[in-house]
């Protein structure tokens, strides 16, 4: 092997390094918060006009695959992500070209749900894994919170799919425009703020809320303030020993 070709295979084991360390973190942050807080409301304001749902589903084909990615992709959990996301986005397409109807609503918020919890478990993993706990962990509680909130909307929106009272308020109708506006919901649950513009309205969505709300209060008391604990002490250490 030349010195070329060695520093060429150097180079791609240090990106492939990168996303299978603590670093592959803070992209995967980075595109939820773009996610959250920029492409899904755009999508649902109809900035995009007829592309709003190919956007959509593309960027969030990006999170997910930047979480897979962060966490390690021949991991098996990762592997089922990946082929649950690669079977949702083509009955997304199926359903674009044919029409789903509530039944592939249904499905499609099953999947979506399955995987976002799957991605919150593997950083999880990542995150208490062995090891010192890094700004990057921190930042990967963050991701869990977020995550929550994300978990919850789809939660919400499988109930609205099969029970149409689920809520009242505000709930504009088409697919983008009610999973922005349950996420928003989920949101301002988490966060406990609840300004009341929607409320749930059956006894599984009140009682989605009423956990989601307490998991909004104990979350970053007691996970993310442990974390940012844990990585100043060891952060301390270090430079008692330096």
């Amino acid at each position: 092997m030349t010195a070329e070709a060695k520093r060429r295979r150097l180079r791609v084991l240090m990106r492939r390094e990168l996303w299978t360390r603590d670093e592959g973190l803070t992209v995967l942050l980075g595109a939820l918060l773009l996610m959250i807080f920029i492409v899904n409301p755009l999508a649902a304001a109809g900035v995009f006009r007829g592309y709003a749902a190919l956007v959509h589903d593309l960027w969030l084909a990006f999170t997910l695959f930047s979480g897979v990615f962060a966490i390690g992709w021949r991991r098996r959990t990762a592997q089922i992500v990946v082929l649950a996301a690669v079977l949702l986005f083509a009955l997304r397409a199926l359903g674009v070209a044919g029409g789903a109807g509530a039944l592939g609503l249904v499905v499609d918020a099953v999947l979506t749900l399955f995987m976002l919890s799957a991605l919150g478990l593997m950083v999880v993993w990542q995150i208490f894994r062995e090891g010192p706990i890094t700004r990057q962990r921190v930042q990967g509680s963050i991701i869990i919170y977020l995550l929550l909130g994300l978990i919850w909307a789809e939660a919400y929106t499988l109930a609205a799919h099969l029970d149409s009272d689920s809520f009242t308020g505000n709930l504009s109708a088409g697919r983008n425009a009610v999973s922005a506006h349950l996420t928003y919901f989920s949101f301002v649950t988490l966060t406990t703020v609840g300004y009341g513009d929607i409320l749930p309205a059956s006894l599984v969505t009140r009682t989605l809320a009423n956990i989601e709300g307490l998991i909004g209060q104990l979350f970053p008391a007691i996970l993310i303030a442990r974390l940012v604990s844990m990585e100043i002490a060891a952060r301390e250490n270090e430079e008692h020993k330096g």
